[in-house]
């Protein structure tokens, strides 16, 4: 993926139709490794095709993948399990009255 965008930036900077060379000198602007072995077979993939066109006929077999919604969420899922159990809240209390002695 990386020789395509390095591709497309040495186009879209002036080259109609990048090199080797070019490819690699964006990508070494980056300080990106570069496959020698992976470059040759990008270039061998696109030689003598319109880089254009590749593109609209990627988009067009993309319309046809089915992508989001549908999917839903699974639920949350039940708690811990065998966890101790759940402390009863303590009662507030009471106020005691004080009884006033009645002589």
């Amino acid at each position: 993926m990386k020789y395509v965008a390095a591709y497309l930036l040495a186009q879209m900077g002036g080259k109609e139709s990048p090199s080797e060379a070019d490819v690699k000198a964006v990508l070494a602007s980056v300080s990106a490794e570069v496959d020698d072995d992976k470059l040759k077979s990008f270039f061998a993939a696109i030689d003598g095709k319109d880089v254009a066109e590749l593109i609209k006929e990627g988009q067009a077999k993309l319309a046809s993948v089915p992508s989001g919604g549908g999917g839903g969420g699974g639920g949350g899922g039940g708690g811990g399990g065998g966890g101790a159990a759940a402390a009863a809240p303590e009662p507030e209390p009471e106020e005691e009255e004080e009884e006033e002695a009645m002589d």
